[in-house]
């Protein structure tokens, strides 16, 4: 099969088909019932050449298809595939293609960082101040006696007004 996505990655492309798939379906679901939307995504996942995702992640998709708004995957996938076939939606379609616009427009050289002033080294640190709290075993011993303190307290609290909404007259 031919890269949808015009990547040689393998995940980008089934990202791609996903979205193929979704907007298909989106585009022929109206007055259809759930089970119905949710058979056409597994049978068009199974077209694209995608193994159906997990029940919940399709029944999400299929709601979206319900209401007749395609559930995006991925924004630069979904950009990808209303390349090769049109969203199903015009508002969608005008997103998408504000979206390409940007992905197009070539910003300043100056605007970022060189790709090697990215990565900090592990052997350097920031300006900034790192304070750790260590607990030593005595410390942690009190932590711990104390909450079980409140915990029994607590407790005593709650039966003793439990206690006497019991004996109050009615």
């Amino acid at each position: 099969m031919a890269s949808p996505s015009g990547s040689t990655d393998p995940a980008a492309d089934e990202k791609v088909r996903l979205q193929l798939a979704i907007f298909e379906v989106t585009r022929e679901a109206d007055g259809k019932s759930m089970a119905e939307i949710r058979g056409m995504l597994r049978a068009a996942f199974s077209r694209h050449g995608v193994d159906a995702p997990p029940a919940t992640w399709v029944e999400s998709v299929a709601s979206s298809a319900f209401y007749g708004e395609p559930y995006i995957v991925d924004l630069s996938a979904a950009v990808a595939a209303d390349a090769l076939v049109p969203a199903p939606d015009g508002d969608v379609r005008e997103r998408l293609a504000a979206r390409r616009e940007l992905q197009q427009e070539k910003l300043p050289a100056e605007i970022f960082p060189a790709p090697s002033e990215w990565n900090i080294p592990a052997t350097q640190t920031t300006s900034g101040s790192t304070r750790t709290v260590s607990l030593t075993r005595w410390d942690s011993s009190v932590v711990l006696a104390a909450a079980a303190l409140a915990a029994a307290v607590v407790a005593v609290i709650a039966v003793r007004a439990g206690t006497s909404r019991r004996r109050a007259p009615a």
